[in-house]
């Protein structure tokens, strides 16, 4: 099961750190803001958590916090603040 539910995709999963608030128990420096955008055609939310996560360890992140996704019409966006730990 994933983060919401639905299945894992356990060959391109990302293992970070991926929440909706801001509350960490330990320092860190905000990188800055990532999102990505999918007309992908899926109910399962861990697909753009995974996706959300990959770009974020691109950029040398260790977590995403405050997370936030929205689905508009065939559009899927899903966003956060990239952080790395101190």
């Amino acid at each position: 099961m994933g983060i919401f539910g639905g299945k894992k995709d356990s060959e391109s999963k990302v293992d970070m750190l991926v929440i909706t608030s801001d509350k960490l128990e330990r320092d860190y420096e905000p990188i800055g803001t990532v999102s990505v955008s999918s007309a992908k055609i899926t109910s399962d939310l861990d697909v753009f958590v995974n996706m959300l996560a990959l770009k974020a360890k691109e950029q040398g992140a260790d977590a995403v916090i405050c997370f936030r996704y929205q689905y508009s019409g065939a559009v899927h966006v899903a966003y956060g603040t990239a952080v790395k730990f101190k």
